[in-house]
């Protein structure tokens, strides 16, 4: 049975985003006028701009694109799969299940199933099909495991207990929801609700935060304790022992914890939104519709009051929010941007730009 953008097959996830993986970063795509080429991270140029469009190469392979259609070049710049898709995806590693035909036996790596394949279309429509490295069409599509990454938030605040039965029951709370201890002291705080409304006590049944927030979570920042609490829909942040950090007088606090290792939090007052250091010190400034931050790439996407796009890498450099469409390598060392007259440009992370108008 056929379905449009999936041929019958070992096909698992298949389509993401063209930027969000791994690539080579030896040669990048580089913008002369109208033309693509490639230069390297120096923006010498390597490759000479002769393309409509070009990509990152991925497996030793990048999709150009030539007379309104896409092949793919390898890193000598020489044509090894003609122009003839609709779409043209980066090459990937995929695995095939026991038992599954395979089209070469060139295919196979290390007498593994393992297989390099990208996703294509000839069709306007655009029904998938998957090929090899030769450009030649597979009977099914590999399977792609998910990517099984974590962002681990280590600090010195702990969940101290699980069973809080072993609690003595009081009048300061009903129940008890969590826990955390602080760094350098021996006391255990808990957060807990009393008649719908959330706050926090130690271990000497002292109140630390009085019970008048309609939500509290505690967050773990670089050996600090901190509670992000919620009042009349407004939210603020206090530390662990209750004293205030930020005011409770934000529509919304995001906390992020950087690829640099640094935090961050993205708040949003009055409509406007910015971010700043675990410092508190602006990192962006509260001038902008949105901000979001893609954890692939390692940066800010910044969306100002008229949709358009902009961008913060974490090594301080600013792209201005004038783009309509932006797309990070993993890693954060370059963007795709694209203008609202459909032209791409390249840039990285320290302010280069890999285009030439």
């Amino acid at each position: 049975m056929k379905r449009k953008n999936l041929l019958v097959g070992l096909f698992v996830t298949f389509i993401m985003p063209v930027f969000a993986q791994d690539g080579d970063l030896s040669l990048i795509p580089y913008r002369k006028g109208n033309l693509w080429g490639y230069a390297d991270p120096d923006r010498k140029i390597i490759i000479t701009p002769a393309y409509e469009e070009a990509d990152f190469f991925s497996e030793g392979f990048a999709a150009v694109k030539k007379g309104g259609k896409y092949g793919y070049i390898n890193k000598a710049g020489k044509l090894v799969i003609p122009f003839k898709f609709t779409v043209a995806k980066p090459f990937r590693v995929g695995y095939l299940a026991k038992g599954a035909k395979i089209v070469t036996a060139d295919d196979l790596n290390d007498n593994q199933k393992a297989i390099l394949f990208a996703g294509v279309s000839v069709r306007a429509d655009g029904y998938e099909l998957c090929i090899n490295t030769k450009g030649e069409t597979m009977q099914g599509c590999p399977a792609i495991p998910e990517n099984s990454t974590s962002d681990l938030n280590k600090s010195p605040i702990t969940t101290t207990e699980t069973n809080y039965s072993t609690v003595k029951k009081n009048d300061i709370f009903d129940k008890i929801v969590s826990d955390y201890k602080m760094l350098g002291r021996e006391d255990n705080y808990y957060i807990a609700v009393k008649d719908t409304n959330y706050g926090v006590f130690n271990n000497k049944f002292e109140v630390i935060v009085p019970f008048e927030y309609s939500s509290i979570t505690k967050l773990e920042i670089s050996g600090l304790g901190y509670l992000v609490v919620e009042k009349n829909k407004m939210k603020g942040i206090l530390f662990g022992n209750g004293s205030p950090y930020v005011s409770v007088d934000n529509s919304n606090i995001i906390h992020e914890k950087g690829k640099d290792g640094m935090d961050y939090f993205i708040i949003t007052k009055d409509g406007k939104t910015g971010v700043k250091n675990s410092n508190y010190k602006d990192v962006v400034p509260a001038e902008y519709k949105a901000i979001t931050y893609d954890k692939n790439g390692g940066a800010f996407i910044l969306t100002g009051g008229d949709d358009l796009k902009g961008l913060y890498f974490l090594g301080g450099h600013k792209v201005d929010a004038k783009y309509t469409d932006i797309r990070l390598m993993r890693g954060g060392q370059y963007a795709m941007l694209r203008s609202a007259d459909g032209k791409r440009s390249v840039v990285s992370s320290n302010g280069n730009n890999f285009f030439e108008d």
